[in-house]
């Protein structure tokens, strides 16, 4: 069924593994479904993500979003459930734009990772060092918003459990914007 599945949720919320969980749990009851990672995309323009200027930052991330909406039209076009992560969806203004750069018009649901901070830090410190993160700065910018467009999902239990709340969710048409 077409329809575009956005997952947001700050560094090391779990947005890569829900979305692997998720695809391989609705292709497996049938549904054609596809991740898509912003964060790829841009790395096809920037591997490093350091960029000389914030010009060419802008220009890269631009030309980025710009292909995962054309990707995004294509799989929609296939009547695929297109999930996609690596984008913030921290206010309306966010989803509008994304959805501007969209020629298919479907329904859209839209799930933020709620998950403590302190589980993030650890999370990010298993992964290793990482310079271009600033968790505190992403948390800053998550605390400030009062008025949460979408469903605020707690990811709390095993992955596997949050993947099958997350699929009875969609399924039930909760976080619909």
């Amino acid at each position: 069924m077409k329809k575009i599945v956005l997952i947001d949720g700050g560094p090391a919320s779990g947005k890569n593994t829900l979305g692997e969980l998720l695809i391989r749990m609705f292709s497996n009851v049938g549904e054609k479904t596809i991740l898509l990672d912003l964060d790829t995309y841009v790395e096809k323009f920037n591997p490093t993500w350091v960029w000389e200027n914030n010009d060419l930052k802008e220009r890269d991330q631009a030309n980025a979003r710009g292909d995962i909406a054309k990707d995004i039209d294509k799989y929609l076009e296939q009547d695929y459930m297109v999930v996609v992560i690596g984008e913030r969806f921290l206010k309306r203004d966010d989803i509008a734009r994304f959805v501007q750069r969209l020629r298919t018009t479907c329904p859209v649901y839209l799930y933020h990772l709620d998950i403590p901070f302190i589980l993030r830090r650890k999370r990010l410190h298993q992964r290793g060092p990482h310079s271009l993160i600033n968790l505190d700065k992403d948390q800053k910018d998550r605390d400030e918003i009062n008025d949460w467009p979408g469903y605020i999902y707690k990811n709390i239990n095993s992955p596997e459990i949050d993947a099958r709340n997350l699929m009875a969710l969609i399924k039930e048409e909760k976080g619909k914007v």
